[in-house]
Order: C-alpha cells, then sequence, then structure tokens
C-alpha cells in the first residue's frame, strides 16, 4: 500500500521536473507575439504607437528586441518615458508572448513655442466641473468650475467658479496641501459676487480678497485660520471689511452624505473690523454635530450652533433664522440679530441598500432657534420653532433635500433645496 503512493510521489516530482526543463530548452528566438498592448498614450493612437516601435504580431523575438523597441520609440521624440514589458500568455507554451508598451507622450514637437507650450500643458491639466445649484432664497445658481491641478505644484490646484442666476460669481481660488511644514495647507483667493440679501431684500455685491492656512494637529483634528478683506456695498450702503477667523475643528465622520456614529465639531473666533465702525467685534462660534446609528440604518442626528457678538453687527454680516438650513417651517433669512443660538434633532430613516450608490430615505425633525441684539437678553428673547418630516437623498454627486415644517403657529412650508458636483 505504501509503495503505490511513493511512486506516484516520485512520477508527479519527474512531471514537474520535465516540465520546467521544457521551458529553458525553448530559445528566446522562437517566441512569437501573440498580443500587443499600449498603454499610457492620449493624443497618438495606438496603431501610430506601434508603427513607431516597429514591432507587428507574428513577428519573432530574441533577446535584443525589446532594447530595439524601446531605442526606436525614444528616437521619434514623441515620448517622454518608454517601458517594453513580456508576458508569456500561458502556461503551457512558452513560444508565445504578450508585449505591452507603456508610453507616456510629451508636448508636441510642433510647440516649439514657449506660450504654445504653456497652453497645451494647461489645457491637459485643466478639469471642467458643472455646477447647478439651487438654494431658498436665491433660486438656481448654474455655471462652471475650471480647475488647473498640479499647477502649483504636487498636490497645487488653481480653481476659477464662474456662476449665473441666483449667485452670481466669478472668483480665482489657489490651494497648495503639503505633508511637512508649520501649515500643512495654504489657501487664498479673489471673487467678485451679487446676490438679494434673504432679510432685507436687498441687492447685496462684494469683492472679497481671503488667505488662509490648515495646519492638522492628529487625525481628524486640526486648526484653521484665514483673514479677509472686503469691499461690500448693500443696497445704498458701502462699506469695507476686514475679517480674521480662528478655529479648531474634529471630523470623525467617514461619510458628510450620511455619517453614523460620527461627531463634528468646530469652535473658533470671528474678528469683524468694519471701517465704518468704531471698534472691532469679537464673534465666538461653536457648531457641534453629533450622529449616533439607531436600530437598523436609522441615525440619530443633533446639532447646536451658537454665534455671539461683542458690539452691533453691521447690517450685512447679521446671521439669519429661518429655512432649509435653519428653523424649518419658517421664511429663509425669516429673523435677524446680533446673536443667534439654534438646536435641531432628526431621525433619519435610509430607505436604500447600504450597497447602493447612495442614501435616500425620510426623515422627522425638530428645530428651534432664536437671535436676539446685542442689548437684550436671551431669556426674554422669543424662540421659532419647527416641526415636519422629508425625504433626502445623498449621492456621489447629487445631494437633494425635501422638507415639509410647522411652525407651530398655524402655518407651514415647503424647504427644497439640491446640489450637483461632479
Amino acid at each position: 500500500m505504501t509503495g503505490r503512493p511513493a511512486a506516484g510521489a516520485v512520477a508527479l516530482i519527474l512531471l514537474f521536473a520535465s516540465a520546467s526543463a521544457a521551458q529553458p530548452a525553448a530559445s528566446a528566438s522562437s517566441e512569437v507575439v501573440t498580443q500587443l498592448r499600449i498603454h499610457g498614450n492620449y493624443s497618438i493612437p495606438d496603431a501610430d504607437v506601434v508603427r513607431l516601435a516597429g514591432v507587428a504580431m507574428g513577428d519573432r523575438i530574441g533577446p535584443e528586441t525589446l532594447d530595439a523597441i524601446v531605442a526606436r520609440l525614444q528616437a521619434s521624440n514623441r515620448f517622454e518615458d518608454v517601458e517594453v514589458r513580456k508576458r508569456y500568455t500561458s502556461l503551457s507554451r512558452s513560444d508565445e508572448v504578450a508585449l505591452i508598451l507603456v508610453v507616456r507622450e510629451r508636448t508636441s514637437p510642433d510647440a516649439g513655442n514657449p506660450v504654445t507650450r504653456v497652453l497645451i500643458t494647461a489645457a491637459r491639466q485643466t478639469l471642467f466641473m458643472p455646477i447647478v445649484d439651487y438654494a431658498e432664497g436665491n433660486g438656481w445658481t448654474y455655471g462652471a468650475r475650471f480647475s488647473l491641478v498640479e499647477m502649483l505644484g504636487d498636490r497645487g490646484t488653481v480653481s476659477v467658479p464662474l456662476t449665473l442666476g441666483g449667485t452670481r460669481q466669478a472668483a480665482l481660488e489657489l490651494e497648495k496641501r503639503v505633508d511637512a511644514g508649520v501649515v500643512h495647507a495654504v489657501r487664498g483667493g479673489a471673487s467678485a459676487w451679487r446676490s438679494e440679501h434673504n432679510h432685507f431684500l436687498v441687492d447685496e455685491r462684494r469683492t472679497e480678497l481671503w488667505v488662509g492656512a490648515d495646519r492638522a494637529l492628529v487625525e481628524r483634528l486640526q486648526v484653521t485660520a484665514q483673514a479677509g478683506w472686503s469691499d461690500v456695498r448693500f443696497g445704498p450702503f458701502d462699506d469695507r471689511l476686514a475679517t480674521y477667523q480662528v478655529g479648531l475643528e474634529l471630523d470623525t465622520r467617514r461619510s458628510a452624505g450620511f455619517p453614523r456614529n460620527a461627531v463634528y465639531a468646530r469652535a473658533g473666533w470671528q474678528w469683524l473690523d468694519p471701517a465704518s465702525g468704531t471698534s472691532t467685534i469679537t464673534q465666538p462660534q461653536v457648531d457641534a454635530r453629533g450622529f449616533i446609528g439607531l436600530f437598523g440604518q436609522s441615525v440619530l442626528a443633533l446639532r447646536a450652533l451658537y454665534q455671539g457678538a461683542s458690539a452691533a453687527v453691521p447690517v450685512y454680516a447679521l446671521p439669519l433664522l429661518g429655512g432649509g438650513d435653519s428653523v424649518r417651517g419658517h421664511r429663509v433669512g425669516a429673523r435677524a440679530g446680533d446673536r443667534l443660538a439654534m438646536a435641531s434633532a432628526e431621525l433619519r430613516f435610509p430607505l436604500s441598500s447600504p450597497l447602493s450608490f447612495g442614501k435616500a430615505g425620510v426623515r422627522l425633525f425638530f428645530d428651534t432657534g432664536a437671535v436676539w441684539d446685542v442689548d437684550e437678553r436671551l431669556r426674554k428673547t422669543r424662540f421659532s420653532q419647527g416641526l415636519g418630516g422629508g425625504v433626502f437623498l445623498s449621492a456621489a454627486f447629487l445631494n437633494l433635500q425635501l422638507d415639509v415644517g410647522h411652525d407651530l403657529r398655524g402655518s407651514a412650508r415647503v424647504h427644497f433645496g439640491t446640489r450637483v458636483s461632479f
């Protein structure tokens, strides 16, 4: 009984040995190209790459063939880098191979003019993204964002958003991210925009300049700082405003579209220095949100928001209360004041599978909040409430919300908002 397994083992060993010896025995010159693949080209057709390489299906190759193909492609002056890889297409046939030509194109040789080269490089590095938003009070805003990636070096981006509709804007935004140093991200920009103020219903125009920086302290915790200057035209008023911000931000959300068992918190200070004022206004700010997973996929979302003020705030910078992003059941921007306090609770029930491309579901909510001036006390301030429900859709490129809120005073209001981002 033991002799048969031993004989089988010996036969198996001899079989593998003979198979291993067979492959080296085959002469390299007998290898035939049965597959050709081209990777990395974007403007030069595959057929042209193959023609420049001087190789075709059915050709026999030898030890010098790969180096010769590389030399021919480099001699064409069409590629920055060239690599040729050989792969066997079968475990049982050592004479059939696939050649993979990996190339990286260079700027066209006829682009000798420096300006032309810059334009070609910019065109290759430009991303185009449509902008389609709907916000209460402002209506539809549409346009496009043009981004030049790596124009400021690795992880550097220059963006130009242009929009019409509810908010008309033209801006230039710059951002550079680094892994080491005093700061981990630097950003800045300039913009000019125009829209209608949601509370006073007057035309508001601003020309702004800003610069900011972020530094990560530990994972998901960062400190932020920003300074800006604005030329403000608010109805019949003109003003100049300097702003300074510093804050600490904690964000443990894995998905901003539908977070679960996570927190987001930001605490900071903002200083307003209007040219029309006599002193700088200090505004402490706290925004805390928690997302608690309940039964199934349901989530309880809680939020508390506070913005204070050390003195009267310019009319164009007053915090507003009411609307889909604030206290639902009330008109957007229904109330305005120097200080704001708000809280909300939502019970969210997703209806889609966790494996689907996004989250869709229904929610129930209760909102409460108030605004008051610096010469008033919070305990004497009237709070606004909103109670209701709605539906939501959060996907990779689409965010949609539709809510119906009751103000507990006999009237209801529909709130709709959407954002499309690519």
